[in-house]
């Protein structure tokens, strides 16, 4: 009942100020579909559907127990010497050049194979590139993957949403980049305002309707409500 009177109370106000009521569902504006670079098996995943994800944290990774060995033996030599290099270089002074030269030379071979190793195994690893939340996941642990399948997991941005108002075509020429947007989401009572960004321009033969866009933020995507779109 108490929404049946919110949606008429927007109406009638809209006839009387001339504002145009509208409707719209909340919608991310980007979306992805993840997968590896390399092929292998599933051995770990760290999230599921509806799960919020920060960029950078892990989703899932293949079994990767040789690179992670590899890597981490190639960092330890790296280092190893990197160190040694410097210890002669603060006395290279009274070191055979050919021998600096050799250890200058282990050094940048030892740091460019630990460099090699480290993006081989970050290749067997999939990360968030950007917050998001998890929509589908079309693999399971254990599952073999191949490097051509890029829809392991499927996304939607966390934060960078929009608003896709649909309202009547009549008020095709009445409605413009940069007017304002009163609106509630369904089952809220509090009150947004915002700018509507872009105008489509075609009309949904269906429903004799036409759509524009709005700019948002902290509302969850798949939310939906209605609103007066201010007349100018």
């Amino acid at each position: 009942m108490k929404k049946i009177f919110i949606t008429t109370l927007l109406i009638l106000q809209s006839l009387i100020a001339e504002d145009i009521y509208a409707t719209f569902d909340v919608v991310s504006e980007k979306k992805s579909e993840l997968g590896l670079s390399v092929s292998g098996v599933v051995g770990n995943i760290y999230a599921n559907v509806g799960d919020k994800i920060k960029k950078g944290d892990l989703i899932l990774s293949l079994y990767n127990s040789q690179e992670k060995n590899e890597y981490e033996i190639a960092r330890k030599n790296a280092e190893h010497a990197s160190k040694t290099y410097e210890r002669y270089a603060k006395i290279s002074n009274v070191i055979d050049k050919e021998k600096m030269d050799y250890f200058l030379y282990d050094r940048d071979i030892k740091v460019l194979t630990a460099q090699n190793k480290e993006i081989a195994l970050r290749k067997t690893e999939l990360k968030a590139p950007y917050d998001l939340i998890i929509t589908k996941k079309n693999t399971e642990l254990g599952n073999i993957v191949l490097s051509s399948q890029t829809k392991l997991i499927e996304t939607i941005a966390l934060d960078d949403v929009k608003l896709v108002l649909k309202f009547d075509e009549k008020y095709w020429q009445k409605i413009k980049v940069g007017q304002n947007f009163i609106y509630r989401v369904d089952g809220s009572d509090k009150t947004y305002e915002s700018k509507i960004t872009k105008i489509y321009p075609s009309i949904i033969e269906e429903t004799r309707q036409m759509q524009a866009e709005v700019k948002a933020k902290d509302l969850m995507p798949g939310l939906f409500g209605n609103g007066l779109i201010k007349g100018e």
